[in-house]
């Protein structure tokens, strides 16, 4: 759980490749569903009023929102949503190179796994930091709203609404923690050694 390696790394590919269709399909409706150029298909429409109904989630629902949300979901969009695609591509390729080099028993690490484990102590490792440290900034007013400002949902509402943004506090914070901890939030050069000590 300290680096990204193992169910770590599959946790996070999961959540980022998740995030992109939440962002896409939902979260995007609160920036341009009052658009003139933009129509969301019925269904999803359907979907997020669906959802607002059942977790009385006053802040997604349309079709009136918040500017103040407003501005977080236009930072989602302009500056997270590329970062999930940057985010899976990393965490993928990781997971590609590390399992080829282990099932072939070849220690010399190929030209791409040697991009990932330097972007790993660099410019992805910084992006990651910079990524988990706003989103967890953007979701503690939300995560307020809820609690304290949601009138007239149940306590069951409120705790089934908190469960659902939770996990977009808990990621991020978790991956600050993995950036700062480690050298390489892949570990890939502390496995390497392990596996040629156990061949030894």
């Amino acid at each position: 759980m300290k680096t990204l390696n193992g169910k770590t790394r599959l946790a996070f590919l999961a959540f980022f490749g998740s995030h992109i269709l939440a962002t896409l399909c939902i979260d995007m409706q609160a920036f341009l569903g009052q658009s003139q150029f933009v129509t969301y298909p019925q269904v999803l429409q359907d979907l997020l009023s669906w959802y607002c109904d059942l977790f009385h989630d006053q802040l997604m629902k349309p079709p009136q929102y918040d500017n103040w949300f407003r501005a977080i979901v236009c930072c989602e969009i302009i500056f997270q949503l590329p970062f999930f695609f940057v985010a899976c591509y990393m965490i993928w390729n990781s997971t590609l190179t590390t399992s080829t080099a282990t099932d072939t028993g070849i220690d010399t690490p190929t030209s791409e796994s040697r991009s990932t484990y330097t972007a790993g102590s660099g410019w992805f490792k910084s992006a990651c930091m910079v990524y988990g440290t706003h989103t967890a900034t953007t979701l503690i007013p939300i995560l307020a709203c809820h609690i304290f400002d949601n009138e007239g949902a149940t306590v069951i509402q409120k705790v089934g609404v908190v469960s659902i943004y939770l996990p977009y506090l808990i990621f991020p914070l978790w991956l600050v923690y993995i950036a700062c901890a480690n050298e390489n939030i892949f570990g890939e050069r502390e496995r390497q050694q392990n596996s040629t000590k156990k061949k030894s």
